[in-house]
């Protein structure tokens, strides 16, 4: 090869590297941190919608990855590792933020709203706007919430009344529902998702406040045999994608506004598929033999729940901010 040929191919050559550079630089990576099972619609619905509508808001310029099982981090280390940029974007449990963004409270106070009133609260009413200014005080941005519905009690002992928790060990995944439970006689343990089956198995605790779905995803129908669930006396399962502001900042702009759609279509996508498979999902319970209770109004115990959370109620209220006050009396 002569030398002008050589030039000629050299010049290429790093001509083509800088244009793979470029191509390479116009790539974003989009990485969804989750945990918990595989079957929870949690994972198994929104993931695939997510990903579907990232390639429909920005075509060829996101590269999607998902990080499944706690592989970058557990639900109990949303609460920090997304703040501190640890985990870029994270499916989080609003109930755990407590710590974090004290307005979350509002999930685990007994209300007594039902899912389609928190719907219209969250999209109509401007609660989700304002719980989202109060993630991005703690350097979050909340991008989408979906509401499980309120959680439920698994137990090998049947349990209807608050008086029925006195003395047991229960796993609890909020500040509110450790308050509840210790106001009922029993003694609350913080366990993570995953840890759950085991300790139902081993004794370790003798019921758990999980979220309704969660006994699917994790088999609990094989280490207890009941379920109730108490209308929303301990609050309401809050799930939500929330991302580390610096990195969502700092996305190009037409990947920020697609992910942001993405993270909305697909949100409300989960919204509607978790409402669709409660009754499933309840068939599925009481054929692996377990016994579901939903607590209702007409039930002798239902006015004990009502008369025990009481007071958890109007601490709670007077806990969180005026603006949420507002929307939710309202």
């Amino acid at each position: 090869m002569n030398i002008r040929a050589r030039t000629f191919a050299i010049t290429a050559l790093v001509a083509g590297s800088i244009a793979g550079s470029a191509v390479a630089q116009d790539t974003v990576t989009i990485p969804l941190a989750t945990w918990g099972g595989s079957e929870h619609v949690g994972v198994r619905q929104f993931v695939p919608a997510f990903e579907e509508a990232l390639k429909e808001e920005a075509p060829d310029r996101v590269d999607f990855q998902h990080f499944p099982g706690g592989q970058i981090a557990q639900d109990r280390d949303m609460p920090v590792g997304i703040p501190s940029g640890q985990v870029k974007l994270g499916w989080i449990t609003v109930n755990g933020w407590t710590g974090t963004v004290p307005d979350t409270r509002l999930m685990d106070a007994p209300t007594g709203l039902t899912m389609a009133q928190l719907d219209t609260l969250l999209d109509d009413k401007g609660l989700f706007d304002a719980l989202a200014g109060k993630f991005e005080e703690k350097n979050t941005v909340l991008l989408g919430l979906a509401d499980l519905g309120p959680p439920c009690i698994v137990s090998n002992e049947k349990i209807l009344s608050p008086d029925d928790l006195a003395g047991k060990k229960v796993r609890v995944f909020s500040e509110g529902q450790a308050a509840a439970i210790r106001s009922f006689g029993g003694s609350p343990v913080t366990l993570p998702f995953a840890d759950v089956y085991s300790a139902m198995q081993y004794g370790t605790i003798e019921a758990a406040v999980v979220g309704f779905q969660g006994v699917q995803s994790q088999k609990l129908y094989e280490v207890s045999d009941h379920v109730l669930v108490p209308a929303s006396f301990l609050g309401t399962t809050m799930m939500g994608w929330a991302a580390n502001k610096q990195w969502f900042d700092g996305l190009p702009d037409d990947v920020r506004e697609g992910l942001s759609e993405a993270m909305d279509q697909a949100s409300h996508s989960n919204r509607e598929a978790i409402v669709g498979e409660i009754d499933e999902i309840t068939a599925d319970y009481r054929d692996a033999g377990m016994e579901v209770t939903f607590l209702e109004p007409e039930m002798p115990e239902f006015e004990q729940w009502q008369s025990a959370t009481k007071p958890l109620l109007d601490d709670v209220t007077g806990q969180l901010s005026p603006d949420i006050v507002e929307i939710v009396t309202n």
